[in-house]
């Protein structure tokens, strides 16, 4: 019995020590974990080997990739500055964009020429003529002249009238054509006008006479304006320097612009033009100028009437009383 256990022992001792011998000679036995012989894992560590190479290979591929993307990314960062010179050229629009603005400025300037030349058509008849009222009272001296030339047919001949007014001290000067052989001079003092009347064949004639109203604002002419502006569709036509100053021109061609509903009533106006010069600032009228066309004046063959209407040296008119009124007085 004692011997068979020794045999035993021996036999384990010995199956031990084999088992020993052959870990000892496999190192990547080391990293198995299961419990199968040394004969079974035998294949098993060539595997593992080939394995852990393969993934050694794959870890060096994968770091080749990583170089080749590192590559990569650096065209990359090159292209983006690429398109910093896009951006550059972004302002290159917004220099384009300036003349925009300068046609912006160029257009508010044209709206206050505009505005500095006049009122816009259609004119209001009223507000002309008050316009101008006040504007040479404010003035406070004025000259007109006032025109009519009748050219064809019969009545050929021309009607002239020169004037000048003080409104402050309330006095004017006329001179006027009532004839062809007749030219009146007339001094007034408020309603009361001197007069002096030359003839070509005989000695000159004085009277004294009260006039309806004063003669100084009667040659404000502000109903005659009145009635042409409201007659005449006008259009703008630029403006015209005089005396330093910018005047706004309007004017009116052809019949349609004229309502002779208005003005020269019950006449057959065939041709028809105005010419109306404002001055902006003061609402002065400096010129009122209408020619037409008629045949109201002579039968069969029609007349061209021109009439204008001036005012000039405003502010600046001087009255000064003849010696000839002394005697009237």
């Amino acid at each position: 019995m004692t011997r068979r256990t020794i045999l035993t022992g021996v036999v384990i001792a010995l199956v031990l020590l084999a088992g020993c011998s052959s870990f000892a000679n496999d190192p990547a036995e080391s990293t198995a974990t299961n419990g199968t012989t040394a004969a079974t894992e035998t294949p098993a560590p060539t595997a593992e080997t080939t394995a852990a190479a393969t993934t050694v290979s794959t870890a060096t591929a994968t770091a080749t990739a990583t170089e080749t993307a590192t590559a990569t990314a650096t065209p990359t960062a090159t292209a983006t500055p690429t398109a910093t010179p896009t951006a550059t050229a972004t302002p290159t629009p917004t220099e384009t964009a300036t003349p925009t603005e300068t046609a912006t400025t160029t257009t508010a300037t044209e709206e206050s020429a505009a505005s500095a030349a006049g009122p816009e058509p259609p004119l209001d008849a009223g507000s002309v003529a008050s316009g101008h009222v006040e504007g040479l009272r404010a003035a406070g001296s004025f000259s007109i002249s006032d025109s009519e030339t009748i050219q064809g047919g019969e009545g050929d001949g021309t009607n002239d009238r020169s004037g000048r007014a003080d409104l402050e001290a309330n006095t004017a000067r006329l001179t006027s054509q009532p004839t062809d052989e007749a030219t009146r001079h007339s001094y007034a003092e408020g309603a009361t006008a001197y007069e002096k009347t030359e003839y070509e064949s005989m000695e000159p004639q004085f009277e004294t006479s009260e006039l309806g109203r004063p003669l100084a604002e009667s040659l404000l002419t502000a109903t005659e304006i009145q009635e042409t502006v409201r007659a005449v569709d006008y259009e703008r036509s630029g403006s015209v320097t005089r005396d330093g100053r910018e005047l706004a021109v309007y004017v009116a061609n052809g019949t349609d612009s004229l309502s002779t509903d208005v003005l020269f009533r019950g006449e057959d106006v065939s041709a028809f033009s105005s010419t109306l010069v404002i001055d902006p600032e003061t609402g002065i009228v400096h010129t009122l100028k209408t020619e037409r066309t008629t045949d109201e004046l002579s039968a069969g063959e029609p007349n061209t009437i021109v009439e204008t209407l001036e005012f000039s040296d405003i502010g600046s008119a001087s009255i000064d009383q003849p010696g000839w009124v002394e005697n009237l007085k």
